[in-house]
């Protein structure tokens, strides 16, 4: 750079500055002539450190460039440099001339010879890097000195390549000091070796501590650099500030007047306006004035009508085009409807009175005038509205110019009559006339009375009933079309309705049409579409109630059973096509509206007053949906009740059963029980239970196949289902907003509390009751002929396997009636418990739970009283057979008396024929056959309680008969054994608590050991009677006693007077105890239930 580019000694900012060749951040690129040219203020050495921004400082503020402000800033940075550099030279200087040798060169320059020496090491490591690092890998050759000398050299290459290059790879530290310690054999070669390299990581630190200091002056310099740009920065944006600061302040003062100005002509606008509206008004005021005068003095009528409707030739009207040409409807409406208001404003004030007669007949001749155009222009406008919509067309209501396109409906030209046809009454008489072309033309179906839609009258000649089915089918189906045709029409016309009757106004001029806010403010399309679905639903002659009520009427005139049941669908699906229909419409109507996107308030009020029009006919919706449905839901459940107690009263009557009339009160009963959870029904079905002396004549057979059939007794549950899914479909469930939730509660436990007290007390209940008196608890009075022939079916023991087999099917029916009706925790089972929890009513959810177990308890009870009675029965046929038959047959094969001692008193030296006693086997044989039906119905609990109740009654039977009239022989013993055996295998065959007969198994020891040896039975072989052991420890002393006193050598006869024995008095004597058959035995303390509450009090 030469000497012309350096600044003045005045520094002004008309001077060229100079530029850094290197940057911002680089300034040790400047050139030292450079810096040096401009020498520093006089103040330049009071603080070396401080920058002087003396060019930016001399600088205008408010009209130097943002180039100069630059420029001026990179001089005062190299200014800054320069002296900064001098300074530090200085010091140099006298720290050199302060040691007798004085500096060369400055430290600046010499920081900068350092660097490029550091850089071109760096360059000439990093091309040296590969060679470098395979030298070092290298093995050396040569002698012990010369090769310590070449690898402390490659050593220190590497070393200094690890330092300058530290990203280059294949060095490290660790790999260093392995090279540096690798071939030292001696402490003396590894000592030099670590002097040298010592020295040479000296040499390195100090070169890089050096390098460090440079750099960190380098950054400094650079910071000072960056900072005085950034004055200059804050210099440009404080102006800008301050500039933007006056213009928003001039924005604030010059848009407050124009505001004003433009409120000002705003008003001057609409005064205008106004007076030309008035101009205008007097104009056609005076022409109608004009035209009475005319016609009353030539005494020839105007033919308004003609002229209006166009039937008289443009050139004969006497009226303004205005009124006669179609074009202008819009504007003839308006100025009639102004001009009408004029004549009202006139009439109602108290200025008329005022007037003299002359000026009151001349106004009264014109507002009649003023009347006649009017209703002429209106018929026209209605007539032309009818016209086009009569043309009909597909609708399309995309763009404005798709209606003029063939085959389309144009709907512009009927939004236009529609605006014109809103300045007369509001438009009222073109709605009426509206919903009249809409119900005529799309809905002819509601005016076809007689048989298109009843179900068939009734005649008296025979029809065939897949005619009669078909009529029914068709007839549904020309509902269904109906409420299609309904929806679909209403859908397309409330369409229709939204974008004909909210009108728009055009505003000034060019005819651009934009929506008015007094026209988007109303509600006309919300009141027309009111008015139509009024018409069409609720008309009473030909709306869709009316014909909907003939469809039902037609059902009644059958009156037959199979009617109703079609009757109930009809209802169904009447409620599920109206559910859907008022849905669509609902959403249709929330189509309807209109929001704007402008976010002024008048907007606002207009899109909040659309919503609040909609919400009202929503609201008109759901009452017409509430009335349509309330009827038809009180009919329904009326029917749906009568009906289904038919239908389970007809299953039974069907096979023959005879159903009892229940008394009023027990009527009356239920229902006050019930409490009307029926909600709107009045019909409560009567308790009309099976008569029990008609099941008692057919007996079980009888009863198996007539009403405990199995198609029988799921029929009922069939009808009741059916009655679930119709009701549910009827009232909802109330998920999602859907049904009445109250309603649909009340109706399904209705249902369900009808068919627990029918499948209870009219039907299950006198079969379970009937089932049990049948049943015979008295023996036959002859003793049985045993052994029963095994080959043939066994004895029944007073229980017939018929009895079973109906306990089994009224426990299988209790179960279907839970599963199929009331069916807990069944996800998606559509039942009684799962429609009820949907409602989320918990009244009738508790009141259900109460009705079942209710209904499950009573069944429950008096199936255990029949269950009962069948273990009496049982129980005494056991007696029967053990003591009536077995003694008797004792008595025939040995011929003793009715004192002989029983069967089990046999002689000593007898033989056993059999390995049990006939009764004990034909008992055995009967036990096991009556097991096989007990098993197949009851439930394992059940037959487990049964089984056990009835074991302990066998052995009560056994110990009974045995304490009290029977003696043992050692013989017999053996006999009695097996017959145990026998009962107690038995017995095990269901139940757990059979330890009754282990014990008895250990006190038929007595009889079996021999008198010496009693002793170690009954106490053990301590000889103690009071150790625990043995039988008076297992049974007790006075049971193992008592058991004892039956055998047949405990008395012998001695002088035909009975005395206990010699050995039983001195083992009695032995054993300290007394005998306790001395007294009165109670045989009741040795029963199985005596035996179990003795084990469970020791345990």
């Amino acid at each position: 750079m030469t000497s012309s580019n350096r600044p003045s000694k005045g520094g002004g900012g008309g001077g060229s500055y100079p530029m850094t060749s290197g940057g911002l951040y680089d300034l040790d690129a400047l050139d030292e002539d450079l810096v040096t040219a401009s020498g520093p203020s006089s103040g330049a050495y009071a603080d070396a450190l401080e920058p002087k921004l003396d060019n930016l400082r001399s600088l205008n503020r408010t009209r130097a460039t943002f180039r100069e402000m630059l420029r001026a800033a990179d001089a005062d940075a190299a200014n800054h440099a320069a002296r900064v550099r001098r300074h530090n030279e200085k010091e140099a200087r006298a720290a050199g001339s302060g040691g007798g040798k004085e500096a060369s060169s400055s430290s600046w320059r010499e920081r900068v010879d350092r660097r490029k020496r550091w850089d071109a090491k760096a360059d000439a490591l990093r091309k040296e890097a590969a060679t470098i690092v395979r030298l070092l890998k290298t093995p050396i050759e040569g002698t012990q000195a010369e090769v310590a000398k070449e690898r402390q050299a490659r050593w220190q290459r590497a070393l200094e390549l690890y330092v300058h290059c530290p990203e280059e790879a294949g060095v490290d530290l660790l790999k260093l000091l392995e090279k540096l310690i690798e071939g030292c054999g001696e402490e003396d070669e590894l000592l030099e070796s670590l002097s040298q390299a010592s020295l040479a990581c000296t040499s390195l630190v100090d070169q890089t501590s050096l390098a460090v200091k440079d750099a960190g002056d380098a950054v400094a310099e650079a910071e000072d650099a960056y900072h005085i740009k950034l004055e200059a920065h804050t210099m440009l944006a404080n102006r800008a500030a301050d500039q933007s600061e006056k213009i928003e302040e001039q924005f604030r003062t010059n848009g407050r007047a124009a505001l004003k100005i433009g409120q000002q002509l705003e008003m001057a606008e609409a005064k205008k306006r106004q007076c030309d509206q008035a101009a205008q008004l007097i104009r056609q005021w005076w022409m109608f004035e004009n035209l009475a005068e005319q016609e009353e003095m030539s005494n020839e009528p105007l033919n308004v009508e003609e002229e209006v409707r166009g039937a008289v030739p443009s050139s004969s009207c006497r009226m303004d085009p205005l009124f006669t040409r179609p074009e202008n409807s819009l504007e003839a409406a308006r100025a009639l409807k102004a001009l009408r208001t004029v004549v009202k404003s006139r009439g109602n004030s108290a200025s008329g009175t005022l007037l003299d007669p002359l000026t009151k007949h001349r106004f009264d001749v014109t507002s009649k005038l003023i009347q006649r155009t009017s209703m002429a222009l209106e018929a026209r406008l209605v007539e032309s509205f009818s016209e086009i919509y009569a043309e009909g067309g597909q609708y399309d209501f995309s763009s404005a110019e798709a209606a003029t396109r063939p085959g389309r409906l144009r709907w512009t030209e009927l939004r236009e009559l529609a605006m014109a046809l809103s300045n007369f009454d509001g438009g009222r008489g073109l709605h009426r006339r509206y919903v009249q072309m809409v119900v005529t033309s799309r809905f002819p179906e509601l005016f076809e009375k007689g048989g298109q839609y009843a179900a068939g009258e009734a005649s008296d000649s025979d029809e065939d009933s897949d005619d009669e089915q078909l009529n029914m089918e068709a007839m549904r189906q020309k509902l269904a079309d109906l409420f299609h045709r309904v929806c679909e029409v209403c859908t397309a016309e409330f369409k229709l309705i939204a974008n004909v009757f909210s009108s728009s106004a055009s505003l000034g001029k060019g005819g651009d049409a934009v929506f008015d806010l007094t026209s988007l403010s109303d509600a006309i399309p919300f009141q027309v579409a009111r008015a139509l679905l009024q018409r069409v639903i609720s008309d009473p002659y030909d709306g869709l109630q009316a014909r909907i009520d003939d469809l039902l009427d037609s059902i009644d005139r059958r009156g037959d059973f199979d009617a109703g049941t079609k009757k109930l669908d009809t209802f169904v699906v009447i409620h599920e096509k109206a559910a859907g229909l008022f849905t669509m419409l609902k959403e249709a109507a929330q189509d309807m509206v209109r929001t704007s996107d402008r976010s002024s308030e008048e907007y606002q009020g207009v899109n909040d007053e659309n919503a609040r029009a909609v919400a009202s006919l929503i609201q008109f919706l759901t009452t017409q949906e509430m009335s349509l449905s309330s009827n038809h839901r009180r009919g329904y459940l009326n029917l749906e009740l009568r009906l289904l107690h038919h239908e389970c009263c007809y299953c039974l009557d069907r096979t023959g059963a005879k159903l009892v009339t229940s008394k009023k009160s027990d009527t009356a009963r239920h229902n006050a029980a019930l409490g009307h959870v029926g909600g709107p029904a009045t019909y409560v079905a009567p308790e009309m239970p099976l008569d029990k002396q008609h099941l008692k004549k057919i007996g079980f057979a009888g009863i198996l196949n007539g009403p405990l059939k199995q198609s029988v007794l799921r029929q009922p549950l069939m009808h009741a289902t059916d009655s679930l899914a119709r009701a549910r479909l009827m009232f909802g469930v109330g998920q999602g907003g859907f049904g009445d939730v109250d309603s649909a509660a009340r109706v399904i436990t209705g249902i369900f509390s009808q068919m627990c007290t029918f499948y209870g007390s009219s039907f299950l209940f006198p079969i379970v009751e009937v089932m049990g008196n049948l049943l015979d608890a008295s023996p036959p009075s002859a003793p049985p002929n045993l052994p029963f022939d095994e080959s043939s079916p066994a004895p029944d023991l007073g229980v017939d396997g018929s009895f079973w087999v109906g306990i089994e099917r009224v426990n299988s029916a209790a179960k279907a009636f839970d599963r199929e009706l009331w069916a807990e925790q069944r996800v998606g089972s559509e039942r009684v418990w799962e429609i009820l929890v949907a409602t989320g009513s918990h009244t009738s959810l508790t009141l259900a739970k109460d009705q079942r177990v209710s209904f499950f308890q009573e069944l429950e009870e008096r199936g255990e009283t029949a269950i009962l009675r069948a273990l009496d029965t049982i129980s005494t046929h056991i007696q029967w057979v053990l003591v009536a038959g077995g003694e008797s047959k004792n008595r025939m094969l040995h011929g003793f008396g009715d004192k002989s001692g029983g069967p089990y008193a046999v002689p000593a030296g007898s033989a056993l024929e059999n390995a049990n006693s006939p009764a004990v086997k034909s008992l055995t044989f009967c036990l096991r056959a009556q097991f096989v039906h007990i098993q197949a119905a009851l439930t394992t609990q059940s037959l487990s309680a049964f089984w056990t109740a009835l074991s302990m009654r066998l052995y009560d039977i056994l110990v009974t008969r045995l304490l009290q009239h029977y003696y043992i022989s050692m013989v017999g013993a053996v006999k009695l054994s097996r017959d145990v055996e026998a009962l107690r295998s038995v017995a095990m065959l269901a139940g757990t608590d059979h330890q009754h007969w282990d014990m008895l198994r250990e006190l038929l020891t007595v009889y079996m050991t021999p008198p010496n040896a009693l002793k170690t039975i009954l106490v053990g072989p301590e000889g103690d009677p009071n150790s625990g052991k043995g039988l008076f420890g297992q049974a007790g002393k006075v049971q193992a006693l008592v058991f004892m006193s039956r055998r047949t050598d405990y008395r012998v006869k001695l002088n035909n007077v009975l005395q206990k024995s010699v050995w039983v008095m001195e083992l009695l004597e032995d054993l300290g105890v007394p005998d306790p058959t001395d007294g009165n035995v109670n045989i009741a303390l040795y029963s199985a239930q005596a035996l179990r509450n003795r084990r469970l009090k020791l345990s």
